[in-house]
């Protein structure tokens, strides 16, 4: 069963099966579904354009933040409106990795950025709605003058309970109200000078419905680093995705997966405890898309494959389809619940497939059922018997939920050599003073770190420190790009 884990720095590696990960999953998803009415809503009834921009603009501070801190979201984990941002963008395995080394957040790797569900529902059940230590660390943050100016929460607390009074005794006891934001909340950038930052030429300080004009393609603002982005076809750390309606569509077919995997549980006592029993399923579904089984790649180290591309030679057998749908729904839950985990989904799925299976939003219904029925024989063909089948996938679109699609994206998923996606190039927890050691990402395979001369603080996306929070060494660059021909 594959195993995934919260904490990248444990005392002792204690690792989570994937089922018990999944049954945390289906909680989770249900404190979603609880917060989504509570956003900002527009007359057609979605999540209105500021209300997504802003959430979305506090997820780019939120991993500003923990690279600043030097910590892990289990350490600190996200405000709740982020935390369903974050979510969407974890989807693709491949693309938040570039979008981490694009961004110059070099020091931590995918090991250092895995959704913390139990943490979260830890502080869920107990009562907490937030993580002290994290909105104390945040709040400490939002004194410096070149921060962000954000509150922790979105919401003070659960929008679903009554209003709460204030402990204080004085003029400020009124109710406080849940929303804690302004009508038009600023958008601050940061500084030209801060250069591990990407920021907006000429205008530090946006008004929410200006920054939201910018991201639907009203305005053409575009970052300080945009000829460099250009030039090396980096992402830009001011959008997770290319515009809002990408993030808009992303949140939307997630919103219908959601509620039919709680339909299915709420009509099933036995659905999460029986997840178990589609591990093997899953990872056959994974295999369908894998590089083919033959001469030397079953002696070949999974670390090989990590670092070259994959090139296919004349008689390969390769899938017809350029997508396939998970065929039911438990291996499409156990498919997004792995991929919460993106470097134990990264390495997972080498070692099965040979190469990283990232996913495709399928834009219909109708288009899900071709894929679906180019899966069932794809199946059968390569395994001998018939695929698993589910009711929930013959009536596709009914309750609005269509299946992501299971694809292989072109090229190399990586920008950097394997050890170093996964457990980044300096990942000294918490930026502490001299400090050095081998941090461990995977069987066998480790990466040093050291705090060297602990003269600056996290600087930009390819050089040292230097003027940063007085932590110890920036984002540096490290390691190679994916190695040549894998065939």
């Amino acid at each position: 069963m594959p195993p995934v884990f919260e904490d990248p720095w444990p005392k002792e590696r204690v690792n989570n099966s994937l089922q018990l990960a999944a049954a945390n999953h289906i909680q989770l998803i249900e404190i979603f579904l609880k917060l989504i009415p509570h956003f900002k809503h527009d007359n057609a009834g979605g999540i209105h354009d500021e209300a997504l921009a802003y959430s979305e603009w506090r997820y780019v501070n939120y991993i500003r933040y923990l690279r600043r801190t030097g910590v892990a979201p289990h350490d600190y984990p996200p405000p709740w409106d982020v935390a369903i941002i974050w979510y969407c963008h974890l989807l693709s395995p491949g693309k938040f990795h570039r979008y981490l080394w694009d961004g110059g957040y070099r020091d931590y790797g995918l090991n250092h950025h895995h959704f913390p569900v139990k943490r979260l529902l830890d502080l869920y059940n107990s009562g907490t709605w937030s993580d002290k230590k994290a909105q104390k660390k945040w709040g400490l943050y939002n004194m410096r003058d070149d921060s962000h100016k954000l509150p922790f929460q979105l919401w003070r607390y659960p929008p679903w309970q009554p209003e709460r009074k204030s402990k204080l005794l004085s003029r400020f006891s009124n109710k406080q109200p849940c929303m804690h934001i302004k009508a038009d909340p600023a958008i601050m950038m940061h500084d030209v000078d801060q250069l591990a930052y990407c920021t907006i030429m000429g205008k530090r300080e946006w008004k929410l419905s200006e920054w939201t004009d910018l991201r639907i393609g009203k305005r053409q603002d575009v970052c300080l680093k945009h000829n460099l982005h250009s030039r090396d076809g980096e992402l830009c750390q001011l959008t997770p995705w290319p515009t809002l309606d990408d993030l808009r569509e992303t949140l939307n077919s997630q919103i219908p997966f959601w509620k039919t995997v709680i339909q299915a549980k709420e009509g099933d006592a036995s659905f999460a405890a029986s997840l178990g029993r589609s591990i093997g399923d899953y990872e056959q579904f994974i295999k369908l898309l894998g590089r083919p089984a033959a001469g030397t790649f079953t002696s070949r180290p999974v670390e090989y494959d990590m670092d070259t591309i994959f090139r296919s030679k004349s008689g390969t057998h390769l899938l017809r389809s350029h997508c396939i749908v998970p065929p039911t729904l438990a291996i499409d839950l156990l498919w997004h619940t792995h991929r919460l985990y993106p470097g134990s989904y990264w390495v997972w799925s080498f070692s099965v497939a040979r190469r990283l299976i990232d996913y495709e939003h399928v834009t219909s219904a109708a288009a899900a059922q071709l894929f679906l029925h180019d899966t069932r024989n794809e199946w059968a063909k390569n395994y001998s018997k018939d695929c698993p089948k589910d009711p929930v996938m013959d009536n596709l679109g009914g309750d609005g939920y269509v299946p992501d699609a299971a694809a292989v994206q072109p090229g190399h998923p990586a920008k950097i050599k394997a050890k170093f996606v996964l457990g980044g190039t300096n990942p000294i927890r918490k930026r502490k003073r001299r400090t050095k050691g081998e941090y461990f990402v995977f069987d066998g395979v480790y990466v040093s770190f050291d705090s060297g001369d602990c003269g600056g603080g996290d600087g930009g996306g390819g050089g040292g420190g230097g003027g940063g929070d007085g932590g110890c060494g920036g984002d540096g660059g490290g390691g190679g790009g994916g190695g040549g021909d894998g065939g």
